[in-house]
């Protein structure tokens, strides 16, 4: 399975809840739209982007307070753990 990533923009309150209860390697489930955009750069060239706005943020693990360097996320929906 190859990993996918996608811009994601939050709005107002939730873009204030994500910024304070998620952490870097979390797993979340976003629900939006996606909105794609076109521009012209600087030197005259067609660009494209994408983008996900995001309507709901959904905390699928959270950081578990060690000792160690830094957090540990637990998935609270599975046990077992995958190696990356």
């Amino acid at each position: 399975m190859a990993t996918e990533w996608h811009r994601i923009t939050c709005f107002n309150g939730l873009g204030k809840s994500v910024a304070e209860n998620c952490e870097k390697g979390m797993n979340v489930l976003v629900q939006g739209r996606i909105h794609y955009t076109k521009w012209t750069d600087a030197a005259g060239v067609d660009r494209y982007g994408c983008e996900i706005i995001a309507e709901k943020v959904d905390l699928l693990s959270r950081p578990k307070a060690t000792e160690g360097d830094g957090p540990e996320l637990v998935d609270r929906d599975r046990d077992d753990e995958v190696g990356f």
